[in-house]
């Protein structure tokens, strides 16, 4: 959970903090309006509060970005209500990058360090969920539809644009054409409010030169595009359409979670792109990790309250065992699989 900072415009509207972090895992909303629960706690692995540095978030999410190259599937995304910071943590600025940028980052320099014993290639492509469409990011605007499909690899999207990457200059050319192409628009609740789930895919591909066994892992880095009420964004017409199209997928994932949490034998991963797309990461073959962002405005409290629910339900969803993703391994002379 990471809490962001009042910005200027609540701190010149006299706006109060109503949520306050304790420790390293407790946060707590101050709700005076409740006489039930004037104050509520939650508990999650990790909290962030506002004077939390980049660095010191992503420090936490080092670990996961290795196994992607150890041949894991790892899908890392922020949630949370419009102008909550999510688009910060997971993109960042030119001059402070957030968890996509240093993410990669991170790969190329373990990649370097295991050069002796792993030769590793990286592409990486960029789509966005906008309006239950599928738009890729890397290219213009076409009229070629775009579909989810899935395969033994797991789910893709057969045509979109994949970008091969080197060096951190590549990916911050790839991030700056898919940000300039992404929906945003300005409503009350965020100037620059982003109207799309913003999806990040790096497939990697790694094999032992002593062994020969291959693996083809990817990394799906995710901005969730944030909930809204609508009579507080005082959004109409066209961005009325893109906000209801963003609480309803939203929802659908609401629905996913809950059902994974209720061990259901029936998941609605089809109810939305979104939950479809991240089948393969929410349905136990992935190492996953939610970021829930949060407004600590008095403003804003009830829409803290609900991110911090949603957050405490992920919480409770056993995803099972990560499974490693072997696209090949070495044979004997004889035709047969070597196994240890």
């Amino acid at each position: 959970c990471r809490v962001r900072p009042l910005n200027a415009g609540e701190i010149a509207n006299g706006d109060t903090i109503a949520v306050t972090c304790h420790h390293d895992d407790t946060v707590i909303v101050n709700n005076p309006a409740s006489r039930i629960e004037p104050k509520k706690t939650f508990e999650f692995e990790r909290i962030f509060p506002a004077e939390s540095s980049q660095d010191t978030v992503f420090e936490d999410t080092k670990p996961l970005i290795t196994s992607v190259l150890h041949g894991y599937n790892v899908c890392i995304f922020a949630y949370g209500q419009t102008g909550s910071g999510k688009t910060f943590t997971m993109e960042g600025t030119t001059t402070d990058p957030g968890v996509n940028p240093r993410a990669l980052s991170e790969l190329f320099r373990v990649s370097q360090e295991r050069s002796q014993e792993y030769s590793t290639e990286i592409s990486v492509n960029m789509l966005e969920v906008y309006n239950e469409t599928i738009r890729d990011l890397l290219v213009p605007p076409s009229k070629i539809k775009l579909d989810i499909r899935q395969s033994p690899g797991g789910m893709h999207v057969p045509g979109l644009a994949s970008l091969p990457v080197t060096n951190l200059d590549d990916v911050m050319k790839i991030l700056s054409t898919g940000f300039k192409n992404r929906a945003f628009a300005a409503t009350n609740m965020n100037e620059h409010s982003s109207r799309s789930h913003l999806v990040m895919i790096a497939k990697v591909t790694c094999e032992n030169k002593m062994t020969l066994e291959k693996t083809t892992s990817k990394l799906t880095l995710i901005d969730l595009a944030g909930s809204e009420r609508v009579d507080k964004s005082g959004v109409t017409e066209e961005r009325l359409a893109e906000a209801q199209a963003i609480n309803k997928s939203l929802s659908a994932l609401g629905n996913v979670i809950a059902a994974l949490q209720n061990k259901e034998k029936h998941i609605p991963y089809r109810n939305s792109k979104l939950t479809y797309l991240l089948q393969d990461s929410l349905g136990g073959d992935s190492k996953t990790l939610m970021f829930v962002q949060v407004s600590p405005s008095a403003s804003n409290t009830q829409e803290s309250i609900y991110s911090l629910l949603f957050a405490a339900r992920v919480r409770n969803v056993e995803l099972g065992v990560a499974r490693k993703q072997v696209s090949s391994r070495p044979s004997s002379r004889d035709g047969k699989e070597i196994t240890n």
